[in-house]
């Protein structure tokens, strides 16, 4: 009977180690991993403890008298939600005893092995797709959309190649920041016809970390203090390297042009924030790899987040207009996985992609580049109190509609 409560554990053990490293891995946040694993190890009445790092994943596991501690390395990666909803329903299905030990190992390794629903040209689009609407939601003209649209794409192809080549992998956010800058300036330098600073911002906006500044946050809010450091300082210095990139992109144009002036034409009209909120919303499906059945609560909680920030600014100063809008996406996040017992992770996510202040970040560093230091750090400070209203109103949604214990 020791033997088989043994090989029971070993089991047990691998299935939790597993399961951690596949949602770490799909994009989870450490108090999201962490959750998930208390109810695997309630199932199992087996006492552990999990300490979730954006890199690394330790664990104790094991009987009070017989425990092992386990260091798992994982790779950073960015969400994919169509995983995560998988991993969500392994999880479920293990609680129900739907399913085995054995079976639920080999399907987690299944999902983890999984290839992205989309290919590189569908996310090539999105991405361009992305830029062009968020440069109409900056106010710029129709120019600026389609030049956005186009550094979208450049920004698309040099992220898709870099990938596939080690040294160029580790290099591509300032590459892509210099390329999109330059192409910006002698577009506008030759045509006369576009705001340079909104078309570059938009057509980098996919790099800008701006969900990772409120994920890191809202990590450290909830006691996670070196994984919310460590995601911090890795959004910080993304940040860095794109204002390096653009800085030098920006410089060589002039070098090459001289000055270039910003030309500002009429802004689309405002019936292109209703299109863009469903543009945002394919590219949202498709960029963070959510099943095609999804796209109608992506598109729900980029309206509510959309018009929720709008409306509430009647009210409401920054920042807290974001936090009403976060709010009302935390609760419906939180009504939709209950109903559906799909994670809230799939209306969470879209929703404060779209509030995130990234591109509030992205000109303070813009601006001290300038040598505007006193608006620069203004800047900053207001994006930084933005990324708290947006982690404070994801915790509040859970005091009205309390969330399910998973992903």
């Amino acid at each position: 009977m020791t033997r088989l409560t043994r090989d029971i554990r070993r089991k047990q053990s691998k299935v939790l180690l597993k399961m951690a490293k596949a949602i770490s891995e799909a994009g989870a946040p450490a108090h999201r991993l962490e959750s998930s694993m208390e109810v695997l190890l309630e199932k199992f009445q087996m006492e552990g403890n999990f300490f979730a790092m954006p890199t690394a994943l330790f664990a104790t596991l094991g009987d009070e008298e017989v425990q092992r501690t386990y260091m798992v390395r994982t790779t950073p990666k960015d969400v994919d939600l169509e995983k995560l909803s998988e991993l969500n329903h392994v999880i479920e299905r293990l609680h129900n005893d739907e399913i085995d030990i054995v079976d639920a190992y080999e399907e987690i390794n299944t999902i983890s092995k999984k290839k992205p629903r989309y290919n590189t040209t569908m996310i090539a689009f999105a991405i361009g797709m992305a830029s062009a609407s968020l440069a109409g939601l900056f106010q710029g003209s129709w120019v600026d959309v389609l030049v956005a649209f186009l550094m979208g794409l450049m920004t698309a192809t040099i992220v898709l190649f870099s990938t596939k080549h080690k040294h160029l992998a580790l290099l591509y956010t300032p590459i892509a920041a210099t390329a999109v800058g330059f192409a910006s300036m002698t577009i506008s330098h030759y045509y006369q016809t576009i705001d340079h600073f909104i078309v570059s911002l938009s057509g980098l906006i996919i790099l800008v970390p701006g969900l990772g500044i409120t994920i890191a946050i809202r990590e450290l809010s909830t006691g996670h203090l070196v994984s919310g450091s460590a995601r911090m300082a890795g959004a910080v210095t993304t940040f860095l390297l794109l204002s390096f990139g653009l800085a030098l992109g920006f410089m060589i144009a002039i070098k090459v042009f001289g000055s270039v002036e910003v030309h500002k034409l009429e802004s689309v009209p405002n019936w292109f924030v209703y299109l863009s909120i469903f543009i945002i919303s394919l590219a949202f499906t498709i960029l963070f790899n959510a099943k095609y059945v999804d796209f109608i609560w992506i598109l729900l909680t980029a309206t509510i987040a959309i018009m929720g920030s709008r409306y509430a600014g009647y009210w409401l100063e920054s920042p807290f207009s974001s936090f009403a809008a976060v709010l009302c996406v935390s609760i419906a996040g939180n009504i939709f996985s209950l109903i559906s017992k799909k994670p809230a992770s799939i209306m969470h996510i879209p929703g404060v992609m779209l509030l995130v202040p990234g591109s509030i970040g992205f000109k303070s560093l813009e601006a001290m580049l300038d040598h505007q230091t006193i608006d620069g750090i203004q800047t900053a400070f207001s994006a930084l109190l933005i990324a708290v209203a947006l982690a404070i109103g994801l915790i509040a949604g859970n005091l009205f509609v309390p969330i399910r214990r998973a992903l």
